[in-house]
């Protein structure tokens, strides 16, 4: 019979909503995460942390791109064991996920500790990014307010874009933002906050965070063709290059040394 996850500690101030953590204790006690239980959280929140990544990954090489690296991101974030939970900040009643416990939260800091790596370059190997071929995918196009947003976070580095995210989509509190970004491996959580406190586009309309909207939404796509003569192009290069290595493939298998 399967054993159910022991639920979380949460400490007595409501505001902080933080998981106990005790490095000493082994890796079956309260404060881990069963892969399980990670998949579920992945499957049922995936649009939202597909947003997250995509947010706070660098707006360079255009949104294609930039989408199908939020995926990537977000697909590599599901752990391979058991995992811990160090001091991670759980969804709590003001946020949308208060049914949701320390599965998500593992993969929340796992999504922004990937996607801080792309940002500082140190994520040099992601394997392949997902592709499709013949189609062009980005997010539907926001109005003005969600332009200058966009371009306002564009200029924060990706500490400041993590901070500005978790406090206007996840409604952190200040402790909750910075002891996320600490767990996932930001070395300076006051500078990135101050960083997010500049942004001086709106953030919400009608009471609706902007970061909600379709704007950003990096699952909800529309397509649009690629460069179709320059597809054409590169298929005859493909054909002939296959057709070159199946005539020298054919000569090097014949008798004789000439």
């Amino acid at each position: 019979m399967k054993q159910q996850p022991t639920p979380f500690r949460q400490d007595s101030a409501p505001e902080d909503r933080v998981a106990a953590h005790d490095p000493g204790r082994a890796p079956d006690g309260l404060d881990a995460v069963d892969v399980e239980e990670a998949e579920a959280a992945l499957v049922a929140h995936y649009p939202r942390l597909v947003r997250l990544a995509y947010l706070v990954l660098p707006h360079g090489g255009g949104r294609g791109r930039r989408v199908r690296a939020a995926h990537a991101v977000t697909q590599r974030a599901l752990p391979r064991r058991r995992t811990g939970t160090p001091a991670l900040p759980l969804p709590g009643p003001r946020g949308p996920l208060e049914a949701d416990g320390p599965g998500y939260a593992v993969l929340r800091v796992q999504v922004l500790r990937e996607a801080l790596a792309v940002a500082d370059g140190r994520w040099r190997r992601p394997g392949p990014l997902p592709q499709v071929w013949g189609v062009r995918l980005a997010p539907r196009s926001g109005g003005a307010a969600e332009l200058a947003l966009d371009r306002e976070l564009a200029e924060l580095s990706a500490a400041g874009r993590a901070a500005y995210v978790l406090r206007a989509l996840e409604r952190m509190t200040p402790t909750e933002v910075h002891r996320t970004l600490e767990a996932a491996g930001v070395r300076d959580p006051e500078v990135a906050a101050v960083e997010a406190d500049e942004v001086t586009a709106p953030g919400a309309v009608r009471g609706r965070s902007l970061l909600e909207s379709p704007e950003f939404d990096a699952c909800a796509l529309q397509a649009r063709p690629t460069d179709l003569i320059r597809r054409r192009q590169h298929g005859r290069a493909l054909l002939a290059a296959g057709a070159a290595v199946v005539v020298c493939g054919a000569l090097l298998g014949l008798p004789g040394q000439g």
